[in-house]
């Protein structure tokens, strides 16, 4: 279910070119995406409202574990209230893939999403 929900955000932006590349999300040309970049464009998708099952503005470990990715649900929950909100969710996914972690996407930091299914198109 939750990869027919990605898929279905991937053929979107597809259609409307709003993920086509790396460079229409980098703002500022500078080469590499900030969290404040990464957040503008993803944030925007409403992606985690599609995962949020029961609309209760959180992500709970049960909803969590159903997006099928191998993310530690205990990791994510940076406050550890059981519970995995918007911020908390957006943070994992940058961080999961700033793969050098210093602080900003590269090109192919974003082709590693991308071909985790995340967004690529």
């Amino acid at each position: 279910m939750r990869k027919e929900v990605m898929l279905g955000i991937v053929l979107a932006l597809g259609s409307t070119g709003a993920f086509a590349s790396f460079n229409s999300q980098d703002v500022n040309d500078d080469g590499q995406l900030s969290r404040d970049e990464f957040y503008g464009s993803v944030a925007d998708l409403g992606t985690y409202s599609d995962w949020d099952l029961n609309d209760d503005g959180l992500l709970d470990e049960e909803e969590f574990n159903a997006l099928d990715y191998d993310w530690d649900y205990d990791t994510w929950d940076v406050n550890d209230d059981a519970y995995v909100d918007s911020g908390e969710f957006y943070d994992g996914i940058y961080s999961t893939y700033d793969t050098n972690e210093d602080g900003h996407w590269d090109e192919l930091e974003w082709d590693d999403a991308g071909e985790a299914g995340l967004f690529d198109v």
